[in-house]
């Protein structure tokens, strides 16, 4: 990821939610992943937030 405001706003974000305990499922123990370590959770709650954003920003587009 590019070192943009946004990449580093993305995880900013995501390291506050993972050191809350927060995950991108309504239930951890909905996730997938056999081994998860801090590492992981981080990358993978930094990818969620990243495609939400996508999503998001195509809403907009096509909305004007």
């Amino acid at each position: 990821m590019k070192d943009t405001v946004e990449g580093r706003a993305v995880k900013i974000a995501a390291k506050i939610m993972q050191a809350a305990g927060l995950c991108r499922y309504d239930d951890v123990a909905k996730c997938h992943r056999i081994h998860v370590d801090e590492k992981t959770c981080d990358e993978c709650i930094r990818r969620w937030l990243l495609t939400k954003a996508r999503k998001e920003l195509e809403k907009e587009a096509r909305k004007k």
